[in-house]
């Protein structure tokens, strides 16, 4: 796929997600006060109609291994799938409603996610969401399985019977922007790009791309920090302060991006959380180093 029908791609999601009824009508009223709940609370509300518990995991065999009673499996890949250009992006809107229905999921349900620990795969799948409409209904288990496990609440292997959902997508068009939209914006008061990989990759000393460094005006919150040192996440004015730190300021449209959208995914939540608009560049570095017509700010010397 080249760059070009990319962005036709995403043009015809962008006129689609116009004429869809608009995110804040999807649900009367929010089901979720905070997009992260705690172990506790979810031990409690396990058996609640309409709660589905999502377990992203790499492999089956980690689902296998143990899990939150009555957690769906979702395949991590599933929401990232590569291309012939990228290492992953979004797949389109059918298919992503396929994944979500076969996951029980509904227009009023309320969706925890999981993974082994609070970071990128969560952040992904809560990214994913928030794009097909479930922001406000979704929310992350913070600390993650480890945490969970932890704290001595129940686990099982056992591998529950699912009944399909009846789910209709109402795009949040502004979830996901190109590579041409950061380019439009580098400088534009009221967004502010942020960069979630670790400093030394925003150095350009890590490598691993076709070009090293980092989106020109970009701000670096690395994607680790965003995690106290028992992997739960940091209070929102901790977030908040960080970001800042970035350089964003309130009000601001924050967007997002990491080496392939992942790490990026997660700052995604976490700028969300803060109270941000955000959107997620999910070419992210890959796509921005491979096209040697954008601007770069190249390794720091010392």
């Amino acid at each position: 796929m080249t760059h070009h029908l990319r962005t036709l791609r995403w043009s015809a999601i962008a006129v689609a997600a116009t004429l869809a009824v608009p995110v804040s009508g999807f649900a009367q009223s929010p089901a979720f006060d905070s997009p992260v709940v705690s172990p506790e609370w979810l031990s409690q509300h396990l058996n609640d109609p309409d709660i589905v518990v999502v377990n992203v995991v790499s492999n089956r065999r980690e689902y296998a291994g143990g899990h939150i009673p009555g957690a769906r499996m979702l395949w991590f890949g599933a929401l990232a799938p590569s291309n012939p250009d990228l290492t992953s992006e979004l797949p389109p809107v059918a298919q992503l409603d396929s994944i979500v229905e076969s996951l029980g999921i509904s227009n009023n349900s309320r969706i925890v996610v999981y993974g082994a620990q609070l970071g990128p795969a969560a952040g992904r799948a809560y990214m994913t969401l928030d794009y097909l409409g479930l922001g406000d209904r979704t929310a992350l288990l913070d600390g993650g399985f480890n945490v969970w496990k932890e704290r001595g609440l129940a686990t099982s292997t056992d591998v529950p019977t699912v009944k399909r959902g009846k789910f209709t997508p109402k795009l949040n068009s502004s979830a996901v922007v190109t590579g041409d939209f950061v380019n439009a914006n580098l400088d534009k008061p009221g967004v502010k790009i942020l960069d979630a990989r670790t400093p030394n990759f925003y150095n350009g000393e890590g490598g691993g791309m076709p070009r090293p460094g980092h989106i020109p005006s970009a701000g670096n919150v690395p994607f680790t920090s965003l995690l106290d040192e028992k992997g739960m996440l940091k209070s929102r004015a901790a977030i908040t302060e960080m970001l800042a730190n970035a350089g964003v300021k309130p009000g601001d449209h924050v967007v997002t991006y990491c080496h392939i959208g992942q790490q990026g995914s997660f700052l995604y939540f976490a700028s969300r959380y803060a109270g941000y608009q955000t959107s997620l560049y999910d070419g992210s570095f890959e796509d921005w180093s491979g096209r040697s017509e954008l601007p770069l700010v190249g390794p720091v010397k010392k």
